[in-house]
C-alpha cells in the first residue's frame, strides 16, 4: 500500500482512540464530581436550546485554522516523490527486464506515471477533505457539550490539568481564565480535552497539487534513462539515480523532525532497491521460462 494511501487510516485509528480516551475521561469526571460543590461563573451567553445557541459567541463560529507551514508542505512533496518515485521505478524494472525496446518501456512508464500521480493526488485531496470534515463535526459537538452543560466541561478540563501536574487549586484558577472567553474555551477543549488540533488554512485543493507534483516529479526520475538508454545501461542508471535521489529525501525527511538523516536516508534507499529488485527478479522468472506465458 502506498503511504498517502495509508495516512488517513491510520490518522482516522488515532483520532478514534483519542476519541475513546476523552469519552473514558468525561465518564470518570461525572463518577466523581459533585455538580453543586464547582462552584458555577456567570454563563450569560451560554443556554439550551436552538435560540440560545445562535446567539452565543461561540455558535456558528468558524473553527480556528492553523497557517500552512512550509515545512507542512515540504513534507508533502517527499511524501509524493518517494511514493510515486519508487512505484514507477519497482514498474520498469520488470517490464526493462523483459523487452529492450524502448517504446514499450517508455509507454509502460508514462502510463504507470500518469496513474501514480493522479492516484497520489486523488489520496491526498480525500484525505486532507475528510480530515477537516471530522475537525468540523467534532468542534460542533463539542460546543454543544458546552452550551448543555458547561459545569461538566469545566470540570474535565480541571482533571487535565491536575493530571498535568497542577493542584486542584492551581488547575481551577487556570479554568476560570480559559472559560471566560467561549472561542478560546472551545479550542482548549478540542485541543486538551479530544487531541484535536484545528485544521490548516490551506484546503485539500492544496494538498492535492503538491502531493500530485511531486508525485509526478519523484515518478519521471527512473523514467529519465530509458529515454536515452535501453537494456541493462538504462536499468542500472535508473537504479542507481532512484536510490540515491531515495537517499536525499529521506535525509530531508530527517531533517524536518528528527532522527539520524543518513539512517533514514539509507531506509529510503533500501526501500527503492528491494522494489526494484523484486521487480528484476519476476521479470527474469518470464523470460527464463520458469513461468511460461502464452
Amino acid at each position: 500500500m502506498r503511504n498517502g494511501a495509508k495516512h488517513h487510516p491510520i490518522r482516522r485509528r488515532v483520532l478514534h482512540r483519542h476519541r475513546v480516551e476523552a469519552k473514558q475521561r468525561v465518564k470518570r469526571v461525572k463518577q466523581r464530581i459533585e455538580l453543586p460543590a464547582l462552584p458555577e461563573q456567570p454563563v450569560e451567553s451560554i443556554n439550551t436550546g436552538e435560540a440560545a445557541i445562535s446567539t452565543s459567541p461561540i455558535a456558528g463560529g468558524q473553527p480556528l485554522q492553523r497557517k500552512h507551514s512550509f515545512a507542512e508542505d515540504l513534507h508533502d512533496w517527499i511524501l509524493g516523490g518517494q511514493d510515486g518515485l519508487v512505484n514507477v521505478l519497482g514498474s520498469l524494472m520488470g517490464v526493462a527486464i523483459v523487452t529492450t525496446q524502448k517504446e514499450i518501456v517508455l509507454v509502460a512508464g508514462l502510463a504507470s506515471l500518469c496513474a501514480e500521480s493522479i492516484s497520489m493526488a486523488a489520496v491526498a485531496y480525500t484525505s486532507v477533505k475528510a480530515s477537516h470534515s471530522y475537525y468540523h463535526s467534532e468542534h460542533y459537538a463539542q460546543r454543544k457539550l458546552i452550551e448543555e452543560n458547561p459545569v461538566l466541561q469545566r470540570e474535565i478540563l480541571i482533571d487535565i490539568y491536575e493530571h498535568k501536574g497542577l493542584s486542584r487549586a492551581d488547575a481551577q484558577r487556570v479554568v476560570a481564565e480559559l472559560t471566560k472567553d467561549k472561542a478560546v474555551w472551545l479550542q482548549t477543549m478540542m485541543e486538551e480535552h479530544l487531541h484535536m488540533a484545528a485544521p490548516e488554512e490551506t484546503g485539500p485543493a492544496h494538498s492535492a497539487i503538491v502531493v500530485g507534483l511531486a508525485s509526478l516529479l519523484g515518478s519521471a526520475i527512473p523514467l529519465l534513462p530509458f529515454f536515452f538508454l535501453s537494456g541493462i545501461p538504462a536499468i542500472l542508471w535508473s537504479s542507481g539515480i532512484s536510490v540515491t535521489a531515495l537517499f536525499g529525501l529521506g535525509a530531508m525527511g530527517a531533517k524536518l523532525t528528527i532522527g539520524d538523516w543518513k539512517a533514514r536516508g539509507v531506509e529510503l534507499a533500501l526501500i527503492g532497491g528491494t522494489a526494484a529488485a523484486v521487480s528484476v527478479l519476476i521479470g527474469w522468472v518470464f523470460v527464463s521460462g520458469i513461468i511460461p506465458v502464452g
